[in-house]
């Protein structure tokens, strides 16, 4: 699965660097009034050595800064991420609620409206899971939780 991210990452980083360099050459060619690129070297017809190492060289920096960007935007979703991470006391799938465990072995109330994810949303006894808590009126209740893969 993290290949197949990857992967799709990197081939719409590819796709938004490649126009780039045709982009950069309109736009040199518009401000500077000198226009020694033709349509065909434009669209890649007579390139010479160094037009192509340009080339290549942008996208490949454009690729990176897109790839760039993607990872420190990850890692900030990350590191804002105030949830705690605790286990599953139980939970009774029928009633729809159940209790977790707080690292400092507090227990917390969670409702199945609060368990992000598709289709049936239970939790299983044991489950380690990534939850926010808040002050309801009857004591601590966990929000947006989320389980945790199993290593």
């Amino acid at each position: 699965m993290k290949l197949k991210f990857w992967l799709i990452r990197i081939g719409v980083c590819l796709l938004v660097a490649l126009p780039v360099p045709f982009i950069m050459a309109a736009v040199l060619s518009l401000i500077t009034g000198v226009s020694d690129l033709t349509v065909a070297e434009l669209a890649g017809f007579e390139f010479t050595s160094a037009k192509v190492a340009a080339f290549v060289l942008t996208v490949v920096v454009v690729a990176g800064v897109c790839m760039l960007s993607i990872i420190i935007s990850r890692s900030d979703i990350l590191e804002e991420d105030d949830r705690e991470e605790g286990l599953v006391k139980w939970f009774n799938v029928s009633k729809g609620f159940g209790f977790l465990t707080r690292e400092d072995g507090e227990d917390v109330f969670v409702h199945f409206r609060s368990i992000r994810g598709r289709g049936h949303r239970s939790l299983q006894e044991g489950q380690r899971v990534l939850f926010g808590v808040v002050e309801s009126s009857k004591g601590l209740q966990a929000e947006d939780v989320t389980v945790l893969r199993q290593k």
